[in-house]
């Protein structure tokens, strides 16, 4: 259990950093014309590395 738990930690965490990387070279007129500012990237790309992991 303690096994499957720290891959599934890891390759979220892998999956952020990948999302985060994507969306963190976007400019601002881009982030702002899909609703986000600089402040929410780290928060976004969590939230799609945790969701993609449920599928």
């Amino acid at each position: 259990m303690l096994i499957a738990f720290l891959f599934d930690a890891a390759g979220r965490y892998f999956r952020y950093r990948s999302q985060l990387a994507s969306i963190i070279e976007l400019d601002d007129r881009t982030l702002s014309d899909i609703g986000l500012n600089r402040s929410e990237l780290r928060a976004v790309a969590w939230t799609a590395a945790a969701h993609r992991a449920q599928h």
